[in-house]
């Protein structure tokens, strides 16, 4: 059976898609490469199918630009299309990540199939709990009102914009994520439902929660962002992210496979973008 990454963007360019795009070419993935693009200029689709990525679109305006029209946020309505495409095919491993702030440093199969086992799904922490990290607490009050929010406050954050798991798992995950955001007061709500899932069954029995420091993921808004990681510092569950000969690493020099939000950390954001820029 085929691996797969997938991913999906709305009015970004080859400038903002490269580094995602070439950190995947460059990380040894041997598998297959998807992209769902909504509204996308005709250069950057054809860069993007010459990388070696197979791309599902909507529609084409006159001048062959990928346009796409919605009311619902690209954050939420991704899982739609990713699932649309899972539907009716079968994988072993699928990833499917943001792709404007993220980059592969390693093949991702690899720590997979070292660390996945008998579970179905793979969930990267955020090293914080809700109650201490301002924007995700907010957010799980605004999604939930007051008794789920006092309920869950205290858990630990995990990412909705890095998924992996075994495809089956993952084609049903991403359509509960998508009809749980769906209605709630706010629209971008993915990461408050996706995490109240994974809170309770049957993804706790399920499910391997990797803490940053087991090199799955790092997720630098909340343990690496210099704008917030003075406060932040005290209320981190494990150990902050490192830049060691222009990999991100954890505390203890393993090679992170995959990097998020490496944008909010400026001097770390030059070196990756660097690294990844062809």
């Amino acid at each position: 059976m085929k691996d797969l990454i997938i991913g999906c963007s709305t009015n970004y360019d080859w400038s903002k898609l490269k580094y995602w795009i070439n950190s995947i070419n460059k990380s040894g993935f041997k598998g297959e490469k998807v992209m769902l693009l909504m509204n996308c200029d005709k250069d950057t689709v054809q860069k993007i199918h010459d990388a070696g990525f197979n791309i599902i679109g909507f529609r084409q305006d006159n001048d062959g630009n990928l346009i796409y029209q919605s009311s619902i946020p690209v954050h939420v309505e991704r899982f739609l299309h990713i699932h649309n495409f899972l539907k009716d095919k079968d994988y072993r491993y699928v990833i499917t990540t943001d792709v404007k702030d993220v980059v592969f440093q390693k093949d991702p199969i690899a720590f997979l199939e070292e660390h996945l086992g008998d579970k179905n799904m793979m969930f990267a922490s955020e090293s914080m709990r809700y109650i201490d990290e301002p924007w995700g607490n907010e957010n799980l009050f605004q999604t939930y009102g007051n008794y789920i929010y006092d309920h869950f406050k205290k858990n630990e954050i995990f990412n909705v914009g890095v998924l992996a798991g075994k495809g089956h798992a993952m084609r049903d995950m991403v359509m509960n994520i998508f009809a749980a955001a769906i209605g709630r007061p706010i629209p971008i709500c993915d990461q408050s439902t996706f995490n109240f899932m994974i809170s309770q069954e049957p993804y706790k029995s399920t499910s391997k929660y990797m803490r940053s420091e087991t090199g799955w993921a790092a997720q630098l808004g909340t343990t690496a962002d210099p704008s917030k990681i003075d406060q932040f510092r005290p209320l981190l569950l494990e150990a902050e992210p490192k830049m060691v000969d222009k990999e991100v690493t954890t505390s203890a020099g393993i090679p992170f496979t995959i990097v998020h939000q490496y944008d909010r950390v400026p001097g770390w954001k030059q070196i990756i973008e660097e690294k990844y820029n062809d």
